[in-house]
């Protein structure tokens, strides 16, 4: 008897958009991440921002070749397969279930611990523990429920956010004296430059999302491609503005925001404006609920083409009455609201868990795109074609600053960062032991036959 497949062509190009933008979360950059930046790219924040950018397209556009040739449900997981090797496919999916996992379980504590600190504005306590169970719990009835429903929420709260952020960058731009944060002639530093280019990489993870949807999506070949490097743009000019924004906010002091952990709040305090200074709060906060959304979509597609595959226990490739992967979405979904609940009965720091979990995904994110990078012109040579050289120039100019990014982690990093670096590896050698195992299975012929069709 055929299996149950995902439920066709219930997302749209905007629901799409939407759920890339949420996992990309560009709201994170204008109120916490810009401070790691801004302390190695100065004044030319933005321009660290717009020259990332354009690196990050090239990347898209590889990805979103990959999803045209090879839309289906995992993603990367059976494009990458196809493309270069099973092996290599096995490992993407591998790596991005623990990314995508990291991400999932630090998402809605983000989103606690910024829902506490708008409510302390108005003088209101909330243990951010709550507020993190809560924003799990409803992302996981939305994803179970619906694929189209919890796209449309992921949106709405994504769209709603980045909108008070850029009402709040509007508003400080047209209250301050016009200045430019332009770096003085002679005083460019390559070598902080690149290091702020390197930092700020990772702003841009997480668009390759919108490939996990395969048939769920109207027109498969034509909006996932549209709707990964549309996410790209849309958040490279989102950065450039909002990096422009607070490094003239701050009146050129580029030190005071690199120290400044939420620097778009102090920004509407000092204007003397704390309903802006809350609602940047709630901004990021809502952010994270959108995140962690769109993230539970990924993941459980991503297990459910596993699953489906015979890599991961089978169970996990099941179907539920809404047409969803039911078994790997409640089981991502306990395990989120768990893990909230014991995060805030032994009390553990919030920016501890986010640290350790923000490199096992970045990792994560670097080796998944450098594999996409190479199984693009692998792909097209085995079809007979030449590859085109937008993919090689992707491959020559992305790759060696991915490779670059990925080897910081061990060779600058310390303490936490480093202990979770060190994770990741051991984590990519269970991988590969996974890969050898599923080899030796009994129908392992059988199942690489898969990798040669759609399988959603």
């Amino acid at each position: 008897m055929p299996q149950p497949r995902l439920a066709a062509d219930r997302v749209s190009f905007i629901e799409i958009l939407g759920h890339a933008l949420a996992n990309i979360t560009p709201s994170a950059m204008a109120t916490v991440t810009i401070s790691l930046v801004v302390a190695q790219g100065g004044l030319l924040t933005w321009a660290v921002y717009l020259a990332v950018g354009l690196i990050m397209l090239l990347v898209a556009a590889q990805v979103a070749a990959l999803a045209h040739e090879v839309p289906a449900a995992g993603s990367l997981f059976v494009s990458v397969s196809r493309g270069l090797h099973p092996a290599a496919g096995v490992l993407s999916g591998w790596i991005m279930t623990g990314g995508y996992l990291g991400a999932l379980l630090a998402a809605p504590i983000v989103g606690g611990l910024f829902v506490a600190k708008a409510l302390r504005i108005t003088g209101v306590g909330c243990p951010w523990p709550w507020a993190a169970l809560v924003f799990a719990g409803i992302s996981w009835a939305l994803t179970v429920r619906d694929v189209g429903l919890a796209t449309r929420y992921s949106l709405f709260v994504e769209a709603l956010s980045l909108l008070i952020i850029l009402v709040i960058g509007v508003w400080t731009l047209g209250h301050l004296p016009a200045t430019g944060p332009f770096l003085p002639l002679g005083a460019f530093n390559a070598g902080s430059f690149f290091q702020a280019m390197t930092l700020s990489i990772l702003a841009y993870g997480g668009f390759e999302t919108a490939a996990n949807f395969g048939r769920e999506a109207h027109a498969p070949n034509r909006d996932i491609p549209r709707a990964i490097f549309a996410a790209v743009l849309v958040s490279l000019g989102f950065y450039v503005f909002m990096a422009y924004v607070e490094v003239a906010g701050f009146g050129g002091h580029v030190r005071a925001l690199a120290r400044t952990p939420a620097p778009l709040s102090l920004l509407a305090l000092r204007q003397g404006l704390p309903v802006l200074a809350f609602f940047s709060d709630i901004a990021m906060a809502i952010a994270a609920f959108s995140a962690t959304i769109a993230t539970l979509n990924s993941l459980g597609r991503v297990l459910y083409s596993m699953g489906r595959h015979r890599v991961l226990p089978a169970a996990l490739g099941e179907i539920g009455a809404h047409g969803t992967p039911a078994v790997a979405l409640h089981g991502l979904g306990a395990l989120t609201c768990g893990f909230a609940v014991l995060a805030g009965w032994f009390d553990w720091s919030p920016l501890v868990i986010v640290d350790l979990f923000g490199v096992f995904t970045a990792l994560g994110f670097i080796v998944i795109y450098v594999f996409a990078l190479i199984a693009v012109p692998v792909l097209h040579r085995r079809r007979g074609r030449r590859p085109p050289w937008q993919a090689l120039a992707a491959l020559v100019l992305a790759g060696p600053l991915l490779l670059y990014v990925f080897g910081e982690n061990f060779w600058k990093a310390s303490g936490v960062p480093l202990a979770a670096a060190y994770g990741f590896l051991f984590y990519v050698a269970v991988g590969a032991w996974l890969y050898w195992s599923w080899q030796r299975r009994p129908d392992a012929p059988a199942v690489n036959l898969l990798f040669a069709r759609d399988d959603d």
